[in-house]
């Protein structure tokens, strides 16, 4: 057993440089898919006028986002770009695979987990101590990417 904080870190570098990365795409929460993580329907940087701090993430991380966690949004990008506030981007570490912890974030064991703790009314969210004190069985990385490819080929015949 692992807690997340042991395999993965919260990226918290924000940035307010928007002419640097204007051209970088911007992932809103509205962006990532529920369940499936996918991402879509985003521009970039300038097309969304952005005026307020966002995190910088890369494809190794996973994005994840904190607000309404019922909505079970993850995803992994393949790109650099800019994300809202209301996601945490988690570098994950040498021990874990990154796609092995998405799908994990994605299971109906860590979403009773982090909604046990959203009960907030107006906006349910998860903060940051409370998504690393999530533990769950992390076995070596070799079974973890024999798993993500199982989960990855089932996922495909859907």
């Amino acid at each position: 057993m692992r807690k997340l904080s042991d395999v993965a870190k919260v990226y918290g570098t924000m940035t307010k440089e928007y002419e640097k990365y204007a051209d970088y795409p911007h992932i809103g929460i509205d962006s990532i898919e529920k369940n499936t993580g996918i991402l879509s329907g985003y521009r970039t940087v300038q097309e969304d006028n952005v005026i307020s701090p966002k995190y910088y993430f890369g494809p190794q991380h996973i994005l994840y986002s904190k607000i309404r966690p019922a909505l079970n949004k993850v995803a992994l990008p393949d790109f650099e770009g800019l994300c809202s506030a209301d996601c945490y981007p988690l570098l994950v570490t040498g021990m874990c695979d990154r796609k092995f912890l998405a799908h994990v974030m994605r299971s109906d064991y860590f979403l009773d987990y982090v909604l046990s703790y959203s009960g907030r009314s107006q906006m349910p969210k998860v903060n940051r101590k409370q998504l690393e004190g999530f533990s769950f069985p992390c076995p070596p990385i070799e079974l973890q990417e024999k798993f993500t490819l199982l989960i990855d080929q089932s996922d495909k015949s859907k």
